[in-house]
């Protein structure tokens, strides 16, 4: 038990340090780790870390799955359930069809279920690679949310043909009525669970007051979605998505913006703990996975069967998405010219199809043997397979994918960043209308005088607003630069003073701590709001 909780704390630390190495090299975080993990596997002396496949099913994957349906938006899932769903849903089965027949007929001896199980394991592009590569390029917003929800859906599609394929292999037979009729059972009953959890979670939220017991219960929610339904037989991964998509839609009249806060504080921690270990994990389990074929395939071989799966699944998904589109504008007369994909966005969305710990996980919780006794056919390949499509689409794909981009010129419009201040700017106008309307009703002077403060201040946020708008000159990437690096230097001297002040008795501790909440949350607001539009001028900067 010691021995394991070290390894934890040394995965942690290598995970810590690995950020930083990320930042200051402008590296992919995840591909990072995945490369590091690879390379301390292969460091004598380490203790042998073991992925347990239950260990990523059941308390990594429902946090890290609710945690990104909670941030997708509801309006913009409904408007392209169709493209979502062909590819959770088509393309899954399409690969696992179509690497199951190449796998057949290059594998020697190989039979056609076996290459299935291999296909069904290696056919859900993975939410978590998806997010952590797509959330720090500029993607255009409907290719982002077909891909995020592709790769939402597409966890629970994969899993059930892999149940499937696998209970063939074992047992030796097939009924492809009864795979069907499970699909649906799973599909619709994780959906139902998953709803009523959410509406059930939601409605607790609008009953609580203490902060602490919200943010708890959000942390415990994926859990109570995932768990009781799969123990039912039903996918606990659409559980937990449906129940993700309904709070995160409804969070706003459910939760407290204190707790909303806290909330998205608490997740960014938990994601950025949960990824890094996931995909260092991955890397860890190279050495393992390769002394289980030692000796019974030439090392050649295998370099060459790993690049040409990994071709095939690349290939399947140009397949499936090209001709789907142009299916699309065919069949679909009703399909607006601006809701088409341009065929640089396919070619983009055809390359972003990243591997991730679920496929590894299914490969390592392959069983043993078969209903007759004798070991599962091509295990062990089976596994390293797996891992080299991981490693080609996360590493390969992942790193050459913003390069992809930016040749093709595929970005957000910079409208979306300028609509989004537009947005505020509305809102702040608004809101000094109605304080202005309130001071109308008001007799009291004191009342009105206390109001037209909050109004003035408002009215003057809402006026720089509008200049930054208005003004070209003040959204270069330099001017954003000099804001990133005056203004945490200004909050740092804050804190300073309010430390001196304290020193000499002038405040307490607690008015201490109270104002520098306060001005922390403004730093962190100016932070967040300068950033992004220092991401999108940058972005506009190099695509010209």
């Amino acid at each position: 038990m010691v021995e394991k909780i070290e390894t934890l704390l040394l995965l942690l630390g290598l995970v810590g340090v690995l950020s930083v190495v990320a930042e200051r090299l402008r590296f992919p975080f995840p591909i990072l780790l995945v490369i590091a993990g690879l390379g301390i596997a292969f460091l004598p002396n380490l203790p042998v870390v073991k992925l347990d496949p239950e260990l990523v099913l059941i308390i990594f994957l429902p946090p890290l799955i609710f945690s990104a349906a909670w941030n997708f938006p509801w309006e913009d899932f409904r408007a392209n359930l169709i493209p979502i769903f062909a590819l959770a849903v088509g393309l899954v089965l399409a690969t696992m069809v179509g690497v199951g027949y190449a796998a057949h007929w290059i594998i020697p001896g190989m039979t056609l279920a076996t290459g299935f199980v291999l296909g069904a394991i290696v056919s859900p592009p993975d939410a978590v690679a998806a997010n952590s590569v797509l959330k720090n390029l500029r993607v255009p917003r409907r290719l982002s949310t077909i891909l995020e929800g592709e790769s939402l859906i597409n966890d629970s599609s994969g899993l059930v043909a892999y149940q499937f394929a696998v209970a063939a292999v074992v047992t030796g037979s097939f009924s492809l009525s009864q795979a069907g009729g499970d699909f649906v059972w799973e599909s619709l009953g994780g959906v139902a669970f998953g709803w009523a959890v959410g509406w059930v979670v939601a409605y607790v939220h609008r009953e609580l007051s203490d902060s602490a017991v919200q943010v708890t219960l959000t942390i415990l929610t994926p859990y109570i979605a995932y768990l009781p339904c799969e123990h039912f037989g039903c996918s606990g991964v659409l559980a937990v998505v449906t129940a993700g998509l309904h709070l995160g839609h409804h969070a706003w009249e459910t939760l407290s913006p204190e707790n909303r806060l806290q909330r998205e504080t608490i997740w960014r921690f938990i994601d950025y703990l949960l990824n890094g270990v996931v995909f260092i994990l991955i890397g860890l389990q190279f050495p393992a996975i390769w002394a289980g074929l030692a000796g019974d395939w030439n090392p050649a071989v295998l370099i060459l069967l790993g690049i040409g799966v990994s071709l095939v699944v690349v290939a399947i998904r140009f397949a499936w998405i090209f001709p789907l589109a142009l299916l699309q504008r065919i069949l679909v007369a009703e399909v607006r010219r601006q809701e088409r994909l341009p065929w640089r966005e396919l070619v983009a969305a055809s390359w972003a199809g990243m591997r991730g710990v679920v496929s590894l996980a299914a490969a390592m919780a392959l069983p043993e043997t078969t209903a007759t006794g004798e070991p599962f056919p091509f295990r062990h390949l089976i596994l390293f397979l797996t891992f080299s499509v991981i490693f080609v689409t996360l590493v390969f794909q992942g790193l050459s994918l913003p390069w992809l981009m930016r040749k093709l010129k595929v970005e957000e419009e910079d409208e979306t960043y300028l609509g989004e201040a537009r947005a505020r700017l509305a809102l702040m106008q608004g809101l000094v209308d109605e304080i202005e309307e309130i001071i109308a009703t008001k007799s009291d002077e004191a009342e009105k005088a206390s109001l037209r403060l909050w109004r003035d201040n408002y009215a003057q946020r809402a006026h720089h607003l509008q200049i930054r708008i208005e003004s070209p000159q003040l959204q270069t990437e330099s001017i954003f630069d000099c804001d990133m690096t005056v203004f945490p230097a200004l909050f740092q001297n804050i804190r300073l003073r309010l430390a001196e002040m304290r020193s000499r008795g002038e405040i307490s501790e607690e008015m201490r701590k109270r104002i520098e909440y306060d001005f922390d949350l403004e730093d962190r607001r100016l932070h967040r709001l300068i950033g992004r539009y220092a991401r999108s001028s940058a972005a506009k900067s190099r695509s010209r």
